[in-house]
């Protein structure tokens, strides 16, 4: 007569996301923080057109407007790849006006290629 030994199948525990990576469960914070970074955007947008040039730094107003993003958009409220994907819009509004801000908003991004959180 032969007995099962324990361990007949091998079953791994599944590992929770983190939380960085998928955001707030909140669905209002999450609204919240999306309309935060469109208002953002819409500043950038408006900043941009203070410039009549590209320039290496920007000017005040740009600058004022990027940290402002940035603050936000390092907030993990919304999951990572969404957040990435603001990155992008920003970038494409600041990067015909201004090199620094753009190189700023590369070096800020959490996913990627220089991904600072393995959310993938």
């Amino acid at each position: 007569m032969a007995l099962a030994g324990c361990g007949g199948t091998t079953h791994h525990a599944a590992s929770q996301p983190r939380p960085e990576c998928t955001g707030s469960k909140i669905a209002v914070k999450r609204a919240h923080a999306r309309a935060q970074l469109n208002a953002d955007l819409a500043r950038l947008r408006v900043a941009t057109k203070t410039m009549k040039r590209h320039t290496e730094q920007g000017n005040d107003a740009i600058n004022a407007a990027l940290d402002r993003f940035m603050l936000h958009v390092a907030q993990p409220t919304l999951p990572v790849h969404e957040r990435s994907r603001f990155i992008d819009h920003a970038a494409a509004i600041v990067s015909p006006k201004c090199y620094l801000c753009f190189q700023a908003l590369e070096a800020s991004r959490p996913t990627g290629a220089a991904a600072k959180l393995p959310c993938d």
